[in-house]
């Protein structure tokens, strides 16, 4: 268990989800500041008075703490701007993340009602990475530190236990996800993505597959299989990728059908966490030495043959 947590390990793959999340928080500010006033604004459809009274007694916002001033929401907008380019790119990376969480759970707390479950994966990832060196690699931290000659030019192996939470985390999420949805009877049944797929205001592409009672059925308990395969299976190294695989193609599959705003991405990202961070560093190293593509072949011998 102690090396579990704290035998160091490469930070590429934290460095990596930082980068990620940096471009996730990009978009998701592009969608908030085109909402500003409306959703957030003094005049919005919600009052602050409203908030209060809807919100959780445990919870921050600046807007509680700020005048009731028009120009605080873009005020707020502008700095967690500045603190999300701050996580792209690895610039005063643990402020940049503080201040991000700070403001992003007060646009959050100002407005419970526009929030989804990708909101809440968003803002729980962004504080654990918060407890990780996800500074130390494609960063301009970094850079800076080796130009100055402050840091060697690889990066060293720190403890992961901060990453670790961050999986633990994924895990609980989709074995709360397969428990939640076993509470009905339509996922038991077989029958909630004929459910899912009928509301109009979020469907992307009519499938007429979709039709058919038997892939109905398949494809609701085989999104129960992968689900749980991702909250259990994945934590068995020789499967890890095979899950990971099928949950990519479950969320792509989710994505093409559906039109759920950010979700099926965030997701995915979110399964960088489970990648063994040596196994990252390995297929780095053999990208750049253009051996990748032949490393992945040689997995399968009988591949491998055939290209000879």
């Amino acid at each position: 268990m102690n090396d579990f947590f704290f035998k160091p390990q490469p930070v590429h793959t934290v460095a990596l989800l930082r980068v990620l999340f940096g471009v996730v928080l990009l978009i998701n500010w592009i969608m908030v500041w085109s909402h500003l006033d409306t959703f957030w604004g003094v005049e919005g459809i919600f009052s602050l008075e409203t908030s209060l009274k809807m919100g959780g007694a445990f919870r921050f916002s600046l807007f509680e703490l700020l005048p009731p001033d028009p120009r605080v929401p873009a005020l707020l907008a502008l700095v967690h701007l500045g603190a999300v380019m701050g996580v792209l790119l690895g610039i005063f990376t643990r402020t940049s993340i503080a201040v991000a969480f700070f403001t992003l759970i007060s646009f959050h707390n100002r407005n419970v009602f526009v929030l989804n479950s990708s909101d809440i994966v968003i803002r729980n990832f962004l504080f654990l990475l918060f407890l990780t060196p996800c500074g130390d690699w494609l960063s301009v931290d970094r850079w800076w530190k080796v130009r100055q000659g402050l840091a060697p030019a690889e990066p060293l192996e720190k403890a992961p236990w901060g990453l670790r939470l961050m999986q633990i985390q994924f895990s609980i999420i989709y074995i709360a996800t397969v428990m939640f949805k076993m509470k009905g009877p339509l996922w038991a049944d077989g029958t909630a993505v004929y459910t899912a797929t009928r509301l109009d205001e979020f469907v992307r592409m009519p499938l007429g597959l979709l039709n058919n009672l038997a892939v109905i059925k398949f494809l609701t308990w085989s999104t129960l299989a992968v689900e749980l395969a991702l909250g259990t299976l994945i934590w068995i190294r020789e499967l890890r990728y095979w899950v990971i695989l099928a949950g990519i193609g479950l969320h792509l599959g989710i994505e093409l059908s559906m039109n759920i705003p950010m979700f099926e991405w965030i997701m995915i990202i979110t399964m960088i966490c489970m990648v063994d961070p040596k196994d990252l560093k390995d297929w780095l190293t053999l990208a750049k030495e253009g051996k990748l593509f032949s490393s992945m072949l040689s997995w399968h011998p009988q591949i491998m043959a055939k290209a000879k």
